[in-house]
């Protein structure tokens, strides 16, 4: 969007076409007779709080995966970590860690922060419902 802006800016808002004044004056005044410059400010605000609404959004929905990832993996990782550290090779204690690991981030998720992040990523508004 916001290269489109810059380019109706450079193609179609000028400011001076010749050396002379007589046409820079008569382009002047009709941007000035249907309020253009104002209007043109207006837009270009307006797209910059679109644009700021989107960054936002996706710097939130980015955070929700890092949370939602972190939230799977801990529990994951630190069953996996024990197992190989006891030197573990035994498919039914792999299982039980499994299930254990998954109960954990079932808990977390009913907490305020799982709320928190599983909204994020829905794109809510960030906000758990109590």
């Amino acid at each position: 969007m916001e290269r489109n802006i810059a380019a109706f800016r450079s193609t179609y808002w000028r400011q001076h076409l010749t050396a002379h004044g007589t046409a820079n004056d008569l382009l002047l005044a009709f941007q000035n007779q249907h309020r253009l410059p104002v209007r043109f400010n207006e837009i270009l605000a307006e797209a910059a709080d679109y644009s700021r609404l989107v960054q936002t959004q996706e710097s939130q929905q980015i955070s929700g995966a890092l949370g939602v990832l972190t939230i799977f993996g801990l529990p994951l990782g630190t069953a996996l970590g024990i197992l190989q550290v006891l030197d573990d090779h035994s498919v039914a204690h792999l299982y039980i860690a499994l299930a254990l690991s998954i109960a954990v981030t079932a808990a977390v998720l009913t907490t305020r922060y799982g709320r928190l992040v599983l909204s994020s990523l829905r794109g809510g508004e960030g906000k758990p419902r109590p």
